[in-house]
């Protein structure tokens, strides 16, 4: 017996030095070290742009934490940040995001190029940079009365990640909402919904396209309605919504993805749609699943009681086809979230990547109520998947407030 445990320890110790070999051939480290941490910031650069090294996405995050001359790996990043490889992006964004707002002075080259592709790069580097880019507000702006509809698609991108600061485009953003391009209406319409009632002054816009617009950018205008909560004019919010779930005269039945997004707008209205909460019940019994789940949240925001909602978030987090999207619900629930965080906790050790991320995120938006699962979600820093990792690192500052 004494025999056999050596062995297998003798065993153990030799995977584990291949596997610590292994990983520092290709640039990864173990026990927490950081990665390429040996790489000068000039090799670091060199990595990020070649897109045929394992090491690329290493490479990109690491010039987040060592970024060196800005005014050269700026640039580089903000390219980056256009990637369509998903896991490039994300990872260019979360770097211009850790570098902050030194690093919005040097996307002015490509500002000043004055074209698409120039507008392209630098306003997605904007939104990942957020607030520290309110330098370029003015050129914003101007982009949003642009006549080429890529040019406002552009400066409405930006503005998603500016928070209170793009209030000051208010006016471009609300002529934005009933712009000719469907994808810019609903652009207009994501910044406003993070305004809430400082939005109030895109109620008539936003009426509008709740009524003309296409499913999605319709969809949109009912989540801004709600966020803006109760006004003082004749329309009554909370029944304008619920008239919105029901089929019209023609018996079309209202878009799946529309359903869901009024059910959002109801949500934040919260008690104030206590009047229409019968509306919201019903579509617990609807066909689809995730209009269930969205009307659970709904209902739970309406009416402040756990019950019926969580038997049907339960239902989801434990559908493997539904996981993703009810760990999503119960993360933006807030603190109301935690008698399901048992559930939700389970997502961190998926073998799926999308759905450990998912679980970091809905975990760190609990804030400090989850904080006896900070050291789970420390554990995710040393995923293999970057996009978790950046995930862990913004939940544990969540964590932490």
């Amino acid at each position: 017996m004494g025999s056999y445990v050596t062995g297998t320890l003798v065993a153990l110790c030799m995977v584990f030095g291949l596997y610590a070999t292994h990983e520092a051939s290709t640039g990864n480290t173990i026990l927490g070290q950081d990665r390429l941490r040996s790489l000068s910031e000039e090799d670091l650069r060199a990595l990020a742009e070649d897109v045929t090294s394992p090491k690329q996405i290493e490479a990109i995050l690491q010039l987040g934490k060592r970024p060196g001359d800005l005014q050269k790996t700026v640039p580089i990043l903000a390219t980056l940040a256009t990637s369509r490889n998903e896991m490039v992006k994300n990872s260019a964004d979360a770097s211009l995001e850790e570098i902050g707002a030194d690093a919005a002075e040097h996307l002015r080259v490509f500002v000043d190029q004055d074209t698409t592709l120039g507008y392209r790069i630098s306003c997605s580097a904007m939104r990942a940079i957020g607030s520290g880019s309110r330098i370029y507000l003015p050129e914003i702006k101007r982009l949003l009365e642009d006549d080429n509809p890529l040019h406002r698609k552009c400066g409405l991108y930006a503005l998603q990640g500016m928070g209170e600061d793009g209030k000051e485009a208010m006016k471009e953003i609300i002529i934005c909402v009933l712009d000719r391009d469907l994808n810019n209406q609903c652009s207009a319409c994501r910044i406003l919904e993070k305004f809430g009632n400082d939005a109030i002054e895109a109620e008539e816009s936003l009426l509008k396209l709740q009524k003309k617009g296409g499913p999605s950018s319709r969809g949109w205008a009912a989540i801004c309605l709600g966020a803006i909560g109760p006004t003082s004019s004749e329309v009554d919010i909370a029944q304008s919504l619920a008239d919105q779930l029901v089929s019209k005269s023609d018996k079309s039945p209202v878009p799946l993805i529309e359903q869901q997004r009024v059910l959002i707008g109801l949500a934040y209205l919260g008690p104030e749609a206590i009047k229409v909460v019968n509306v919201v019940r019903e579509k617990l019994l609807s066909h689809d699943k995730l209009v269930r789940g969205y009307a659970a949240y709904a209902l739970w925001r309406i009416t402040g009681k756990t019950n019926e909602s969580a038997k049907v978030l339960r239902d989801l987090l434990n559908d493997p086809s539904y996981v993703n999207d009810g760990i999503h619900l119960v993360g933006i629930m807030g603190s109301d979230g935690l008698g399901l965080i048992e559930e939700v906790s389970r997502g961190l050790d998926s073998v799926e990547p999308t759905t450990r991320e998912v679980a970091v995120v809905a975990i760190g938006n609990l804030g400090t109520a989850a904080k006896s699962y900070e050291e789970n979600i420390r554990a995710r820093l040393e995923d293999s998947n970057p996009s978790v990792r950046i995930a862990a690192r913004r939940a544990l500052v969540n964590l932490a407030k």
